[in-house]
């Protein structure tokens, strides 16, 4: 294996189209682009030789690596029932190895579902570093005043960032309970940060830990009360700058609020810049992007947590490797391990065809970024078999000795792919709604919770009122009543966390 040699799967093992497993959420889903032309099965054939950009390439051998036993993890991966869109394995800040399914390639845009958690976690480090927050030790009573005299203003900056608000969550997609999953309806909500901030809290703060992506989207208002911008931009400014992140779009609601538990786009390699980050404690070609501090913190387990849980990673154990690993896992299968014990960045990501629209969950977000397959060629798409171990084993067993440098870091990335993927189903909506993008408010209205959507008359308004009601409201009830949606994202299973 050399090190930059693509691994291709079986003829005919990688498939975009395959069988619909929520037929009654499908039709609902679709319904919201049914204008849209029939998605291209075309695939640009993979190159031979990645061209780095920006990264400094390295041969497993010059990293103290085995390439005949590295190749096993990526035989693994590419299994035609693991859909794994890419993997790139770094060692001493070095890409030594990297292989994708057919058509994929470094500048495939990958989803992150909630590895997204993991990057806004790190925001609100740079944002105490910085001095703009005072310390998790504060009351989110300061950010939501709506809380103040309220039981809610117990709540600590610190209860929330380890998912321990105390506020009523339900993460499960559950088709029994579809009405009560707060995950569910927070996705189909125009506003989710406003639907984040109603909760009504279930427990002392700080006492129980819950999984909850309500938690998570709720540093989206944080950070833009601290900051003075949206979450998105200032990610843009204080970490995906300088990490050199050049092809990256996070995701809002239709009110405009960064979804600071969810869908951060961007390519593999670029997903293993952030754990590259927290695997030199937070030091970036010579500067410090977040405090050594906050890495530490960021590791440790939270209580109730079972030892699985820190400041938005996650944190595990396999036989194989002595010490922990730390993880930032999205549903799907999207995954950022840490190994630091042996000097090593491994990323793992599902296969992902990108909307063609704006990266705006309007008139909401399942309709533009659907998971687990529901709309067939578009959206995240899951493993069916998946175990960490593994996928991990190889690599760690290719280990023959120390990586031969340290602290290397790659330079900025060269231009960014185009802005639209080669296929997408929606792509007759953008039309019709053409400029539906506008509903996005400024980054400084993050924090006004009292956004509404455009009134008027004509083709555009009745569009999006069509497009609004259709989708949201069908979607409840596809939701509700589709019998085999059985997939949780909730700390007992990692596989579509």
């Amino acid at each position: 294996m050399n090190d930059l040699t693509y691994h291709e799967p079986r003829p005919g093992a990688r498939r975009r189209l395959g069988r619909v497993t929520l037929a009654a959420l499908t039709a609902v889903l679709l319904t919201a682009t049914t204008a849209a032309a029939a998605p291209s099965t075309t695939s640009t054939p993979p190159t031979a030789r990645a061209d780095s950009a920006g990264w400094q390439t390295a041969t497993p051998e010059s990293m103290g690596m085995d390439s005949a036993t590295l190749q096993g993890s990526c035989d693994y991966a590419l299994q035609p029932q693991r859909h794994t869109q890419g993997v790139v394995v770094i060692r001493g800040g070095k890409l030594v190895d990297e292989c994708y399914g057919t058509g994929e390639g470094p500048r495939s845009w990958a989803a992150s579902w909630s590895v997204a958690k993991s990057y806004a976690s790190t925001l609100v480090g740079i944002a105490i570093d910085q001095g703009k927050i005072p310390s998790l030790d504060v009351s989110m009573a300061d950010y939501f005043p709506e809380w103040a005299g309220t039981p809610k203003a117990a709540i600590t900056l610190h209860d929330v960032i380890t998912m321990s608000s105390g506020l009523q969550w339900n993460e499960d997609y559950d088709p029994a309970d579809g009405a009560d999953s707060d995950v569910i309806q927070m996705g189909l909500a125009a506003d989710q940060l406003a639907y984040a901030r109603s909760r009504p809290l279930a427990h002392t703060p700080g006492t129980v830990w819950n999984y909850s992506s309500g938690d998570a989207m709720l540093l989206s208002g944080v950070l833009a009360q601290a900051t003075g911008m949206s979450a998105g931009a200032y990610a843009q400014q204080v970490l995906f700058g300088p990490l050199g992140m050049k092809q990256v779009e996070w995701w809002t609601d239709a009110a405009g609020h960064t979804l600071t538990y969810c869908c951060t786009d961007t390519t593999s390699r670029d997903f293993a810049r952030l754990g590259l980050l927290f695997s030199n404690q937070g030091r970036w070609n010579g500067r410090q992007i977040v405090s050594a501090q906050w890495v530490h913190d960021a590791f440790e387990p939270v209580p109730d947590s079972n030892g699985a849980y820190g400041y938005m990673w996650w944190i595990s154990h396999i036989p194989e490797v002595d010490g922990p690993i730390y993880m930032a896992n999205g549903f799907d299968g999207q995954m950022i391990f840490i190994l630091p014990g042996l000097d090593l960045v491994v990323v793992r990501n599902g296969d992902y065809v990108k909307s063609e629209c704006p990266a705006i969950g309007d008139p909401n977000l399942f309709g533009r970024y659907p998971p687990s397959n529901l709309i067939p060629g578009q959206g995240t798409r899951p493993p069916e078999d998946w175990n960490d171990a593994d996928f991990l084993s190889p690599i760690v067993a290719a280990i023959t000795g120390p990586s031969a440098d340290a602290d290397v870091f790659p330079d900025a990335e060269t231009a960014p792919a185009v802005r639209f993927p080669r296929r997408s189903g929606d792509r007759a909506v953008c039309r019709e709604c053409p400029d539906h993008h506008d509903r996005r408010v400024d980054a400084h209205d993050d924090r006004d919770r009292t956004w509404r959507p455009p009134g008027g008359t004509g083709p555009r308004a009745a569009c999006l009122h069509r497009l609004s009601r259709a989708t949201a409201t069908s979607t409840r009830s596809a939701l509700t009543g589709a019998g085999d949606l059985v997939t949780r994202e909730r700390a007992g299973d990692r596989r579509v966390q």
